[in-house]
């Protein structure tokens, strides 16, 4: 629900946006006559990606007038809605080189039942389709499923540039003839070829950025030539981007919340802590930290095709393209641990001043003898994705179409060992908290003077002689990602009667994700644990004076604004100074610390590395039949997965308990482990149009459709690291024998297309999904392998496992309008209602994580005159992000998140425009709680930012 205060941050935005109204490309007025309908359920027309080409156009006797901009792109758009054999929705470029959105997975969301989730950093980078996560929809580029540079399957967005991508489509119901792999939809992007434009062309911009928060710039520049030659009959393109901007984001880092604590007052009055293993205590958080990130992105890419057209019969297409995204961040934050009691058990919180509200919310308390760490992060990426394919359509028959695709893809993030999170902390702390509803809690930090007696002296005022060396984590992961693919489809056009044809073919595809890990876990991490001495012990200048003064800005209460930070190699390097230094002792061997004991060692750790290779065959056949109003598909697809998983163990070869907490364990040598499955599945799809006047057309759709496991879930690695702890739990990485998620879903739309000016649409959906994977815990016998003599042969232990099991109903209504005016004032909108009814471990919740319940879009454009204008606006109602929090009877929400843009240029010259853009002008922030709003769970603030530059085109 949009409240009153919404509508006033609208209103106070509008000076922004009246700043940035003034139009962009020109565009022709001239309507697009309609588009005739393709052979219902054909795949093989133009082969993979099916999107009409980058701009609309208009046959007459004069010539082809190309209709640019939103107008053009939303026309596009329509045409292929309106012509699909089943339900899709699509975005198309406004012109050659210049996508809609600045970010693919912003453009998207655009669609009816689409929703983006952001980076962390602001920036698009998934999309939830239909209420259902980022895993379950399937993306592909020209109709080839796209290798991903993370552990999962789910595509990262912001690896690929906007402008080498010219269209994209949602497909929604399933069809035999097409890919499987999705619940939630298909994505399919689509980029430029050289015969969506006969002749010569090229464009070109060059813009300015700059992002108000961080008081930071940027650069992009991106051009795209493309040429047909030899009689139209051959063409080649190619295109290129860079850009590269820096930010900042304030957040709350952590706010991990627990319940294992009551407060109980005895009969006298006298009130203690007690400890509830089960939960059902206060509720009061572990870690409070807030900080922010600085950081440089980085992005070129770019993308190239030809294609050869000797007769009508007979096409070959050969393109690629290539993507480097590389993002360096630096963290920096403090955080406090607010548990009641200390290392030794004593009480730490002040209880005759502890305040609890009626959700036994722990509102207001101090906690003494309080440790402040103050953290600094490095957190690269360095994804690299590239895709090459062919592909020929040939027509040997004038009743057979012949369609053959090959495509080999590879991303990659090589950050092994690159990932460095380190902890420099002022022990003897106090830390006074009070929680805010809706807002951060107040955390006023007060650090001990050098008698270790605590006063008023603030987190600000902290050096060298305060900040002692801690934790050192080192770590990171070299992740690939090879995808192989062969695929033919055939085309019988039979045209006798009902049946006008029959489609049928295969695919094979191969692909192999592997995740190497490379850390200082188990070697030096903890070399300097426990806050042994301070930096000015060793004479080492670490620290450094706050940055910033304003953290978290926009946010009112008390709490720190700003933090002592630290460089990390400065920190590194230091810890020479320790070695052979009779000022510092190791507490643990009462010596001092050797030489090379600073030294970081960062190793392969093959205990968290996997690798997963998946082959599968698939074979389909689809009926495709018409009459003079309708038409209509059905068909069966089958397919056949292998999944061959390596991952590594150590095992246990003695286990004797010490006490509580401890065990004496000697592990086996680190040993490969293999595992593995297979699964067969037949897929039926049904697909049928009728037109019930000119122009009023309803659809209906019946499949059954599956997702697969992510890669990290089928890897066959056990941990048996927890016995050190003497913590009776052996924690699978995953588990390769995982079946895949399937779903009966069924599908009905309406579509009204009066003229080319009105566009109408709403959807229904519903699904019933079965076999989600969860979490399970089962009891197992621990046998170590050659027991020492005097303990007991086995032990009970329990094994945390990954299983098939839960299931859920997810069902909704989608609605989407636009409009055009003579005058050049044109308006598209469009709503989606999601609700979900999921069962997980036997238990009914009301919502589905990501699965947003409600969610419109609306744009209002000007396009005429040279001058081209549009505000648009996006909302998300409040959703559950994740069914448990820390504490397992409390959910996760996002509260409603709402964006406003806008943008303004003008044609200088029909060949050169200027252009003004903004994003975020409401200023919007992301904001999650647990269960009550007075308990946070994420914050994030990226602030407003702005686009500046000019476009060329010949």
């Amino acid at each position: 629900m949009i409240d009153a205060r919404t509508w006033r941050n609208v209103a106070r935005t509008g000076i922004s946006a009246t700043a940035l109204i003034a139009g962009s490309q020109a565009i022709a007025q001239t309507a697009v006559s309609p588009t005739e309908q393709p052979n219902p359920g054909s795949t093989i027309q133009s082969g993979p990606g099916q999107s009409g080409d980058a701009t609309a156009t208009t046959g007459d006797a004069g010539g082809d007038i190309v209709v640019r901009g939103v107008r053009g792109s939303l026309l596009r758009s329509i045409d292929t809605k309106r012509d699909a054999s089943t339900i899709v929705d699509a975005i198309s470029a406004e012109e050659l080189g210049k996508f809609p959105n600045r970010n693919v997975a912003e453009a998207l969301s655009n669609i009816p039942g689409v929703t983006v989730g952001r980076d962390g950093r602001g920036e698009g980078r998934s999309v939830t389709v239909r209420g259902l996560g980022e895993n379950f929809a399937l993306t592909t580029l020209n109709g080839r499923v796209l290798p991903t540079d993370g552990p999962d399957r789910s595509f990262a967005f912001d690896v690929l540039p906007s402008e080498v991508i010219s269209g994209a489509e949602i497909q929604k119901a399933a069809q035999a003839s097409q890919l499987e792999g999705s619940i939630g939809g298909n994505i399919d992007l689509r980029t430029a070829r050289p015969f969506d434009h006969r002749g010569f062309h090229a464009a070109g911009s060059l813009e300015g950025q700059y992002n108000q928060f961080a008081e930071k710039g940027g650069i992009k520049a991106s051009g795209v030539v493309s040429t047909t030659f030899a009689n139209d009959t051959m063409g080649f393109l190619i295109s290129g981007t860079y850009n590269k901007y820096k930010f900042r984001t304030d957040n709350l880092g952590e706010y991990s919340s627990n319940d294992i604590y009551d407060i109980v007052t005895g009969p006298g009055g006298q009130r203690s802590v007690v400890n509830v293993p089960d939960g059902g205590g206060v509720i009061e958080p572990y870690f409070y930290s807030v900080g922010y990130v600085q950081g440089e992105r980085q992005r070129w890419g770019g993308s190239t095709a030809y294609q050869w057209k000797p007769s009508d019969s007979f096409e070959l297409r050969i393109d690629g393209i290539y993507s480097n995204y590389t993002d360096t961040e630096h963290n920096h934050r403090v955080s406090v641990g607010l548990t009641p009691f200390d290392n030794d058990g004593n009480v730490r919180y002040d209880l005759n001043n502890v305040q609890i509200d009626k959700n036994k919310v722990l509102t207001n308390y101090t906690v003494n003898d309080a440790t402040i760490d103050v953290l600094s992060t490095d957190e690269p990426r360095n994804s690299v994705t590239y895709q090459v394919g062919g592909h020929i359509d040939w027509k040997p028959l004038s009743n057979l179409k012949v369609a053959a695709d090959v495509s080999y893809g590879k991303a990659s993030d090589n950050t092994g060992g690159q990932n460095r999170f380190v902890v420099a902390g002022i022990p003897g702390s106090r830390a006074q908290v009070a929680t805010r509803d809706g807002g951060l809690p107040d955390l006023i930090l007060t650090i001990p003077n050098a008698d270790g007696t605590v006063t008023n002296r603030t987190l600000d005022q902290a050096g060298n002689q305060d900040l002692r060396v801690h934790y050192i984590g080192i770590q990171g992961q070299n992740i690939a990602d090879r995808s192989t693919s062969a695929k033919l489809d055939l085309l019988y056009e039979a045209d006798n009667g009902l049946l006008r044809s029959i489609a049928f073919g295969g695919v094979f595809s191969d692909r192999k994700k592997t995740v190497d890990v490379i850390d200082n876990q188990y070697t030096t991490a903890n070399n300097f644990g426990g806050y042994p001495f301070a930096f000015s012990a060793i004479g080492a200048n670490v620290v450094q004076a706050p940055e910033f003064t304003n953290i978290l800005p926009n946010l009112s209460g008390n709490f720190p604004r700003s933090i002592p930070a630290f460089d990390i190699n400065t920190y590194l390097s230091s810890l020479q100074k320790a070695e052979n230094n009779p000022n510092v002792i190791n507490p643990n061997t009462g010596q001092v610390y050797p030489t090379g004991y600073g030294t970081q060692q960062v190793v392969p750790d093959q205990l968290a590395s996997y690798a997963i290779k998946e082959r599968t065959w698939n074979a389909y056949a689809q009926i495709n039949v018409g009459g003079d109003r309708w038409k209509g598909d059905f068909g069966l697809r089958y397919i056949n997965t292998t999944v061959d998983s390596l991952g590594y163990v150590a095992t246990v070869r003695s286990y004797k308990v010490i006490g509580v907490g401890t065990a004496n364990v000697v592990f086996n040598p680190i040993a490969p482990v293999n595992g593995g499955g297979s699964y067969q599945r037949l897929l039926p799809s049904a697909n049928f149009s009728y037109d019930l006047a000119r122009g009023l057309r309803v659809r209906l759709a019946a499949s059954q459709a599956l997702s697969r496991p992510t890669f990290g879930e089928l890897s066959s690695a056990k941990d048996y690291s927890a016995a050190q702890s003497n913590t009776p739990v052996i924690n699978d990485a995953g588990n390769p024998n995982l079946k895949p998620t399937s779903a009966d879903q069924a599908d009905i739309s309406l579509e009204y297309y009066p003229n080319r000016r009105i566009a109408l649409t709403l959807a229904g959906f519903y699904k019933h999904i079965t076999n989600f994977v969860t979490t399970k815990t089962v009891a197992v016998t621990l046998v170590p392998t050659n027991q020492v003599p005097d303990a007991p042969a086995s032990f009970a232990f329990s094994e945390s496992t990954y299983v098939n099991g839960d299931s859920a109903k997810v069902y909704g209504i989608e609605a989407g309008a636009q409009y055009f005016l003579d005058n050049g004032l044109g308006f598209q909108a469009n709503a989606t209602y999601n609700h979900s009814r999921a069962i997980t471990e036997g238990k009914v919740t009301t919502d589905l994580a990501d699965a947003v319940p409600f969610s419109a879009n609306a744009k209002i454009f000007y396009e005429k005159h040279g001058i081209n204008a549009s505000v648009s606006y996006q909302y998300q109602s409040s959703f559950t992000s994740s069914q448990y929090s820390y504490i397992n009877t409390l959910a996760i929400k996002q509260k409603p998140y709402h964006e406003l843009a806008s943008s303004i240029s003008y044609d200088i010259l029909p060949q050169l425009t200027v252009y003004v853009q903004g994003s975020n002008l409401l200023d919007s922030a992301t904001q999650r709680y647990s269960g009550y709003s007075n308990v946070p769970a994420f914050y994030e603030y990226t602030g407003r930012a702005f686009f500046f530059g000019v476009r060329a085109r010949l």
